[in-house]
């Protein structure tokens, strides 16, 4: 059966709205079709503000893309904008940007955060929609005189959330440099302040180590960890490779009060099949875990599996 692709993003947009009143500002960061959910695998829309992108996952759908593309925009109307992002048989991606907006830039929303969105087929969006249960799940952790420890931080979306919720500082750490800077645009939106280190998150935590050991710094109590969804590199360099092992280790030895963990990562470079198992191999009884609560996140691509669109695990790690 051949689908109606503009009453389908009609009916989805309709009740995304109904459950989730905040996207009907046109201003607002969010997903507003999530594929399987939503009656279509494979296919996700987001909301970047003015900027709303269509990613197609699903190869069966590819050659329709472009069709798909013009019934979303005409459901939009001329308040937003729409490009596509279509996943090639052979990796990576290929965008379809029939009104030439790549490589424009504009300011949105997500709740009291903005943030620079920008249309960059190399580095995404600026902010990734699907983590939103958890920046709102990583205000209820800070405290007011809370350090956030921020790794593989992005375009620093942790750190704003956290700082708006009143932290007291926030430190990101990413390899990437021009991210931080974007980071830091990010932080002057928001008339907020915050530290950015251009470095490795491994080599990182253990020169953070060392700080410590030496009393020249304080661990921070509250870390989000959120690395990418595939590492950099090849073979033995790849980034994700040994991570986890590192990473693990870092927390039993520096015991943060909490930890938000955000994994993605299809790779295979971890032992357990579930964060939950990992943490308990890890770490035995030394923390708790609660997932992360996804009740003001309706239909994010979690209640139902997607056969292309893989699901994040997202867990809080609370010191016992």
């Amino acid at each position: 059966m051949k689908l109606d692709w503009s009453h389908v993003f009609q009916v989805a947009l309709k009740t995304r709205i109904e459950h989730e009143p905040r996207l009907a500002d046109v201003a607002q960061i969010g997903r507003i079709f999530a594929g399987t959910p939503d009656g279509a695998d494979g296919v996700i829309v987001d909301s970047f503000g003015p900027l709303v992108v269509l990613t197609v996952y699903n190869p069966e759908l590819i050659s329709h893309a472009s069709s798909i593309l013009r019934a979303l925009q005409n459901v939009l109307g001329s308040s937003r904008f729409a490009v596509g992002k279509i996943r090639k048989p052979e990796g990576g991606f290929s965008f379809d940007d029939p009104l030439g907006v790549m490589g424009g830039s504009w300011t949105a929303w997500e709740d009291d955060c903005c943030f620079e969105v920008r249309a960059d087929d190399k580095n995404d969006f600026g902010l990734f929609p699907d983590a939103r249960p958890a920046r709102i799940a990583l205000r209820s952790l800070v405290q007011s005189e809370s350090q956030v420890l921020n790794l593989f931080a992005y375009t620093c979306g942790f750190a704003v959330v956290a700082k708006r919720a009143g932290a007291q500082g926030a430190i990101n750490v990413d390899a990437n440099s021009e991210m931080l800077t974007w980071g830091k645009r990010n932080a002057s939106l928001n008339n907020l302040d915050f530290a950015v280190i251009p470095e490795l998150a491994q080599k990182y935590l253990q020169r953070l180590e060392r700080r410590i050991s030496e009393g020249k710094a304080k661990c921070p109590d509250v870390w989000v960890c959120d690395p990418p969804a595939f590492g950099v590199g090849r073979g033995q360099q790849r980034v994700l490779k040994y991570f986890w092992d590192e990473f693990w280790a870092s927390v039993e030895r520096l015991r943060p009060r909490a930890v938000l963990v955000l994994r993605n990562d299809r790779t295979g470079f971890r032992e357990g099949h579930t964060l939950a198992a990992e943490l308990t191999h890890r770490l035995g009884s030394s923390y708790s875990s609660q997932p992360v609560p996804f009740d003001h996140c309706p239909s994010l691509c979690y209640e139902t599996p997607d056969a292309f669109y893989k699901l994040n695990e997202s867990l809080i790690l609370f010191r016992r």
